[in-house]
């Protein structure tokens, strides 16, 4: 059972953190999540209920809910920027820089007043660029519910983008 164990987090690892991250956007809080969630794994593997060929779909869904709890339980606090979009090749210029700056503020903003489930959606698949069959698995949802979802997750932040000068 360890060596299954082990399989699943070498393999899955890096894919849960970084939902995580996009989730909670502080890389303390996203850390804490993944380790929670494989916790909660290594507990579920005990029982005759789990199965591992679906590891990567439940561990998926657990962080999210795991972050979700842990974004219930934050305080209101300054919107942080998204320093990973950032373009390196416009580092060397100060104006792009500064408009790359803007724009991860900008669409930071945008996201953080979505509600969830739809911040959620649109972080998977249009950040992370995963498939909606990714997407609906990760978060128990049948496909064409999470096309709606995520269709209305877009429509939503088209609006508050609307009318917000960079």
């Amino acid at each position: 059972m360890q060596a299954e164990f082990r399989k699943v987090i070498d393999q899955y690892q890096q894919r849960v953190y970084s939902q995580a991250y996009f989730i909670l956007t502080e890389k303390s809080d996203a850390e804490d999540a993944t380790q929670e969630a494989f916790e909660r794994m290594w507990s579920a593997m005990h029982t005759d209920e789990f199965d591992i060929s679906t590891a990567r779909s439940w561990l998926l869904h657990v962080v999210r809910n795991i972050c979700i709890d842990k974004l219930r339980r934050r305080k209101p606090i300054a919107n942080s920027e998204l320093d990973e979009f950032e373009n390196e090749s416009s580092q060397s210029k100060p104006v792009a820089q500064l408009m790359s700056k803007q724009m991860s503020a900008w669409l930071s903003a945008a996201i953080d007043k979505l509600k969830e489930p739809y911040r959620t959606l649109i972080i998977l698949a249009d950040l992370q660029q995963r498939s909606v069959k990714e997407v609906a698995g990760s978060l128990g949802l049948n496909e064409n519910q999470a096309k709606v979802y995520i269709h209305r997750g877009r429509k939503q932040l088209r609006i508050f983008l609307q009318g917000t000068e960079i």
